[in-house]
């Protein structure tokens, strides 16, 4: 491959060669076994490699080049994926006044909040909100998710033209849009939208877990952010991370037209050969987001069918199966079509139907409880499934029996539990 335009993938494959590391970490480069494989890129703050807290080499010249591709002024590297840029964001927006939200919001939305005392304005939709702001003028910054898990985009044209006017910071979940600004085939780049946006480059792009980009419309929060990073990150961030984040953005922007050219055409050759099958495609804003409905089936059930013949899915969310399609597995999603056409669901699904809860004051002493034993008792923690990672039941909502019924039967991808037992105001 031709040496790529990644300032700081090239300076890690330099320093890959030394002939001696005392520093950290420990395997010191050299560790055997298929899981050291990239031991040798595994470094710490050594000369050459710059500083995360902060960066003024090799780091600072990669989120440059980060940020040019998003269309930004500025971008900051993440290693710990986009709830510590959630979190980043949500200390700019304490340093305002009220805060708000627009529809689901993943969990460090609400994890965030709670550790910041932040108690968050909720809207159903832009609308609403909007309407509330023509009324009042306490709220100082929003927070949306676009696109969602199965690939859908807001339309928030209304919503950030109307909250710049106000004065009112607008910050965007794009956890799972970094690649949208690689080509013209997919939605507009969400980041250069909103004041505040993030995406995470583990999700649709080549970087290792964790990899992450918050991205500032302006300058004028820089200062801010990068001291809020300061307070959130790990003062040892990975370098494979952040390597092959500058490492994708380098390919993407090389080559992104032409692998999302491809995808499209594979993507549109699986929709034709999708007939008389038992799922339909449900298509959406991104098209690299597939999502297959077995209506009135349980996905998981699919999933797990696909998992005994070697294949994962990115989640299985109802009747609903999502795959993440991308440049390094494209040519499978004729295996996908071939193993799936044996599949015969069987086990239904439901809707859970989410009642009307009583709310209650949420502060106070913490007490666990077992999940059987929590009906009637106000939530402290909230708690939901993942994926998509957004709560079934909320702080200071309390728990009916047919939450913990739906909480027992679902417990095995529930978030929010702890050692088994809900966080309940004592």
């Amino acid at each position: 491959m031709d040496k790529l335009d990644a300032p700081l993938y090239n300076a890690v494959k330099r320093a890959a060669s030394a002939e001696a590391r005392f520093c950290m970490p420990s395997h010191a480069g050299a560790a055997e076994g298929p899981l050291f494989a990239s031991a040798p890129f595994d470094f710490t703050e050594v000369e050459g490699l710059d500083n995360l807290a902060c960066p003024s080499g090799v780091i600072l010249e990669a989120e440059r080049k980060a940020a040019e591709a998003q269309g930004v002024a500025r971008t900051l590297f993440v290693t710990e994926g986009s709830t510590v840029c959630m979190h980043i964001a949500l200390s700019l927006a304490k340093a305002r006044e009220e805060v708000a939200c627009i529809g689901d919001m993943h969990r460090s939305f609400y994890g965030g909040c709670a550790l910041l005392g932040i108690a968050p304005l909720c809207f159903g939709s832009a609308g609403e909100f909007l309407r509330y702001t023509r009324k009042n003028g306490n709220v100082s910054a929003v927070f949306y998710t676009s696109p969602d898990y199965f690939g859908n985009v807001a339309d928030d044209a209304e919503l950030v033209s109307e909250c710049a006017k106000k004065g009112i910071l607008t910050v965007a979940d794009s956890a799972h849009g970094a690649h949208f600004c690689y080509s013209g085939l997919l939605p507009d780049a969400l980041s250069g939208k909103a004041d505040v946006s993030f995406c995470s480059t583990h999700k649709t792009m080549a970087s290792y877990t964790g990899g992450a980009l918050l991205n500032l419309k302006d300058d004028s929060m820089y200062d801010e952010a990068v001291c809020a990073r300061q307070l959130w990150h790990t003062t040892s961030p990975s370098y494979l991370v952040m390597a092959s984040t500058d490492y994708c953005r380098a390919l993407w922007q090389r080559d992104g037209e032409k692998f999302y050219a491809d995808i499209k055409a594979r993507i549109e050759e699986f929709w034709q050969n999708a007939q008389g099958v038992a799922y339909t495609v449900e298509k959406s804003d991104d098209f690299s987001r597939l999502v297959l409905r077995f209506e009135g089936y349980d996905a998981a059930e699919a999933s797990e069918y696909l998992v005994g013949k070697g294949i994962y899915a990115e989640a299985a969310i109802g009747d609903r199966l999502i795959f993440i399609v991308n440049p390094f597995n494209a040519d499978k999603l004729g295996l996908l079509h071939r193993v799936l056409q044996g599949f015969v669901p069987s086990r239904k699904y439901e809707k859970p139907v989410l009642p009307e809860r009583e709310k209650r004051n949420a502060f106070g002493k913490a007490e666990f409880v077992p999940l059987d034993k929590a009906a009637g008792r106000v939530c402290l923690n909230e708690i939901g499934f993942y994926p998509p990672g957004t709560p079934f039941i909320g702080r200071g909502e309390v728990f009916t029996a047919d939450d913990v019924a739906v909480l027992t039967k679902n417990v095995g991808c529930t978030f929010g539990l702890v050692n088994g037992k809900a966080v309940v105001l004592q």
